[in-house]
């Protein structure tokens, strides 16, 4: 095993900035009332809250009252798709979703499923981006919500968000649109203000070198969702005591990333190209799946006739980490339905695994495992169960 970690699963966590770390342990050792509480120790825990979260919504352009925290953004796609949902119960209809969806995404419109609704999937196109003629075909009077993704966790595919809210409100104004921007937030400006064809938007703190365990809804003014908790917080929308570290922990992430958006963006994207360009001299025989425009945080790749569960615990053995997907359904040993949904053949699929950059990746790190690579998939790939 090597001593030295070479990360690539951004996509799956982050680590927590240093600034982060040293500012929750202080909340957690000054800060332990409870924020609804209306003693003078409550209160200053209501206040620090309050001051992160408007950080926060100031970043993403809207009215603090408009923002949900959750334990993540799993919670988050959840409460949006079963929110809308139980709160059109009487009408029920359809919800509207791609075949590149996060599992909670996914498995949640599944769910509805057993009360009534029906749940309508676009088809991706061959280069792994949704079919947006498809979706227009896809939405009726009787569509009570579609939810795309921002960028898909699996390839980094990034979705027209402005181009879908206009074909959803000319079809049906009536229609709710919810963005899952996990993958997308403090990689990709978001301006909320401006996006005035998206109802909710949901997002992470793990993703963007905060802390884990906390996320947040963005549900537009005058949209109506039930909760999934009932009680009095956070407007009755999510109940439970607020997690006061964690909320200040996302702010300050959100606030240092966005400082260094650009340049992270510059940088990462120098990465991927780089890794891609040198891919090609080794030899091997790979696809990359991944489009051209798209996230330079993910690169998705796929070796022929080898498989993608072996390679992962062969690169673990070097110090290297990767996935074969979204990591909350990588554990899975079932093929990946976003690349059966691609048409890719067999071979491929199963030999896909997932990149996942960050600032902190250097290409030294990218010759280590290019140079890893070169020496494993050979060697792994005449052990292939046929």
């Amino acid at each position: 095993m090597n001593d030295k970690i070479y990360y690539f699963d951004n996509a799956a966590s982050t680590y927590m900035y240093d600034e982060v770390i040293e500012y929750i342990s202080e909340i957690n050792k000054n800060l332990y009332a409870n924020a609804s509480s209306t003693h003078f120790a409550g209160i200053a825990c209501h206040d620090i809250v309050k001051e992160n979260k408007e950080a926060l919504c100031d970043i993403l352009h809207i009215n603090p009252n408009t923002l949900v925290f959750t334990s993540g953004g799993t919670e988050s796609n959840n409460l949006a798709i079963k929110g809308t949902a139980f709160a059109n119960f009487s009408r029920k209809g359809n919800i509207v979703i791609t075949a590149y969806e996060h599992a909670s995404v996914i498995n949640s419109a599944k769910y509805l499923e057993k009360f009534g609704f029906e749940i309508r999937t676009c088809p991706l196109k061959a280069d792994g981006t949704a079919d947006i003629d498809g979706l227009y075909r896809l939405i009726d009077d009787k569509t009570i919500l579609v939810s795309t993704a921002h960028v898909s966790s699996e390839l980094g595919t990034i979705s027209d968000i402005e181009k879908i809210s206009s074909i959803i409100k000319a079809v049906n104004p009536d229609c709710l649109y919810h963005v899952d921007a996990v993958q997308s937030f403090g990689k990709i400006r978001i301006n909320l203000a401006k996006l005035n064809g998206v109802d909710m938007m949901s997002f992470s703190s793990h993703k963007i070198h905060g802390p884990k365990g906390i996320g947040a809804l963005y549900v537009k003014n005058n949209v109506n969702i039930d909760p999934l908790f009932n009680g009095s917080v956070q407007s009755g929308l999510r109940a439970g005591t607020q997690n006061i570290s964690g909320i200040c922990g996302f702010a300050q992430a959100a606030k240092i990333i966005h400082n260094r958006i650009d340049d992270n963006y510059n940088r990462v994207s120098g990465l991927k190209r780089y890794f891609i360009e040198n891919l090609a001299l080794t030899g091997l025989e790979t696809r990359i799946n991944t489009p051209v425009c798209s996230s330079p945080y993910i690169l998705n790749i796929a070796f022929k006739d080898i498989k993608s569960e072996v390679l992962l615990n062969a690169l673990s053995e070097r110090g290297i980490c990767v996935s074969s997907g979204s990591a909350c359904s990588s554990k899975s040993a079932k093929i990946s339905e976003v690349l059966k949904a691609m048409s890719l053949p067999i071979d491929y699929i199963e030999g896909a695994i997932r990149l996942s950059f960050c600032e902190k990746n250097t290409k030294e790190d990218i010759d280590y495992l290019l140079k890893t690579l070169e020496e494993l998939v050979p060697v792994l790939s005449k052990f292939i169960r046929k």
